[in-house]
């Protein structure tokens, strides 16, 4: 068996170290955006690319 090169490794696994899964990732975030306290929050962008965007 051959080791992957670094490239090669990082593109079968997330920066993350896992893949996302929406419900669990994503919707707590909505959650929390719905929160009460988040009440003065406005006019942001959030990304959620859980470290993809790290890539080489």
């Amino acid at each position: 068996m051959t080791e992957l090169s670094a490239l090669e490794a990082n593109v079968r696994m997330p920066p993350m170290g896992h893949h996302s899964n929406v419900e669990t990732e994503i919707g707590r975030v909505v959650v929390q955006l719905a929160n009460p306290d988040f009440k003065f929050m406005c006019g942001e962008a959030l990304t959620l690319e859980g470290g993809m965007g790290l890539r080489p």
